[in-house]
This record gives C-alpha cells, sequence and structure tokens, in this order.
C-alpha cells in the first residue's frame, strides 16, 4: 500500500517536472516574441507611421455596401443632417474608429484578431438605437426602406445584407 503511494508520488513528479519543461519552453517562446514585438515596435516609433482618423475613415469608406461605411459618409459629408436623426444620436461610432491604439503594430493585431466584419459593426449606447438601425418585418426580413438601409439608398450607398451592432453597457 505504502509502495503504491510512493509510486504514484513519483509519476506526478515526473508529471509536474515535463509540465515545467513545456511551460519553460513556452515562456521562452514568448520572451522571443515579446522581444521581436519591441524591436519592431522601436523601429515604427523612428518611422511615426501612425495611422490617423482620416486614414480610417476612408478605410471604411471604402466598404461602400457596408453599415459603417454608410455611417461615415453620413457623418462626414452630411454631419447637420445626421445630429437630427434620432437613432444615430445613440450611436458611439465603429469599432475601426473607437478601437485606434497608439501603436501601430496592436492596432494591426487587433484588427486581424477582430476581423473586417467587427471592424465595421457600430457600437451603440442603448438597445433602442439598435433596433432603430435596423428594423425587420414579421416574417424577419429586413426592412430596406427604413433604418441604416433606408438612409444608406437615400445616399446612393444601399447597404448588403445585415451587420454587426455592439451595446455597451453603463457607458
Amino acid at each position: 500500500m505504502i509502495g503504491l503511494k510512493i509510486k504514484q508520488h513519483e509519476d506526478h513528479i515526473k508529471l509536474l517536472k515535463s509540465q515545467s519543461l513545456k511551460l519553460g519552453d513556452s515562456i521562452l517562446d514568448l520572451q522571443v516574441n515579446l522581444g521581436k514585438y519591441h524591436s519592431a515596435k522601436v523601429d515604427n516609433e523612428d518611422h511615426s507611421n501612425h495611422q490617423n482618423e482620416e486614414e480610417t475613415t476612408g478605410q471604411i469608406l471604402q466598404h461602400e455596401k457596408s453599415a459603417a461605411g454608410v455611417l461615415c459618409q453620413l457623418k462626414t459629408r452630411h454631419c447637420t443632417q445626421a445630429s437630427h436623426l434620432t437613432f444615430t444620436k445613440d450611436v458611439l461610432g465603429i469599432v475601426a474608429s473607437l478601437g485606434q491604439l497608439e501603436d501601430e503594430n496592436l492596432s494591426s493585431l487587433l484588427s486581424e484578431y477582430l476581423g473586417v466584419d467587427t471592424m465595421l459593426a457600430i457600437v451603440c449606447k442603448t438597445f433602442e438605437c439598435v433596433k432603430a438601425l435596423e428594423t425587420y418585418d414579421k416574417e424577419g426580413h429586413i426592412i430596406k426602406s427604413s433604418g441604416l438601409h433606408g438612409l444608406g439608398a437615400s445616399i446612393g450607398r444601399a447597404i448588403d445584407g445585415r451587420f454587426l451592432f455592439l451595446r455597451t453597457f453603463n457607458v
């Protein structure tokens, strides 16, 4: 009985040692990656090629049939009309604009991780805003003549399909 317990403890020690070695290797890999990141960061600071808000807006506008593109065009070219629309008052912005970071590498990593659809998601303060931006009929089809779809069609930028929303809490 005691011999069996000793054997179990020895097996656990072997397992823990192998896990410790794997963790050590992982830590070394992370340190190498972190070193590469820091050296790239120094290079980027020398070039100071940070993406500004206008460049981000330009990239969003390139997605012509997206809700984010419609919203950007509305805010840049029809600003006075946009401020009078009730459903745009609770729109905080677009993830790509709101999620900019000082570090270009981190911004690139974040956008790559999130993907285009999420980067083009519209961030709203209220659920009422979400409901107003995209409305549906009783069968669950999008009503293309109302909300952001109707607005896009009226300014010559019809939205193709559905789009993502993010709703914030306690903002």
